[in-house]
């Protein structure tokens, strides 16, 4: 009678670690995670964290949409295009916690909502031409350094 039933089917499943279950949509395996952004203002700054327990989709959608908000708003202060270099660095630790989660499995009590949506990668979003801003500015500088540089030496 066995088989009549696949193997794959019949095989065990793994355990799912339900620890923690996501905040927004129930889903484990979860973890705490916290996801920062910044804002430069000219002459002022903001700091912005998300922080909460998430499933792999839903931490990857809240890192994505802070990474790209703030590779758009994070270069436009003094401080802040230095401060916005480790906020992204920041981002890229949490995000490789979640890709060491497994894929969100609903709890067994059925109450749950469908994980967000991550959307597409941060590469692949217009948000992506704020790095333009520091490269921009990088290349200015190295430019300026090497015409003085030239015409420090006659050339």
């Amino acid at each position: 009678m066995t088989e009549l039933i696949p193997p794959y089917l019949s095989a065990p499943m793994a355990a799912v670690d339900r620890t923690h279950a996501c905040e927004n949509c129930g889903c484990s395996p979860a973890a705490q995670l916290t996801f920062r952004g910044h804002r430069g203002m000219v002459v002022v700054m903001q700091f912005l964290k998300n922080r909460g327990v998430y499933c792999r989709d839903c931490g990857l959608a809240v890192f994505r949409t802070m990474t790209s908000r703030t590779l758009v708003q994070g270069w436009w202060g003094y401080a802040s295009f230095v401060i916005t270099p480790f906020i992204l660095l920041y981002n890229v630790f949490g995000r490789l916690k979640l890709d060491k989660m497994g894929d969100p499995v609903p709890p067994p009590e059925g109450m749950w909502r469908a994980p967000w949506s991550p959307g597409r990668p941060v590469y692949l979003r217009p948000t992506i031409v704020g790095l333009a801003v520091p490269l921009a500015v990088v290349g200015l500088i190295i430019a300026a350094v090497v015409s003085s540089a030239l015409s420090s030496t006659g050339g």
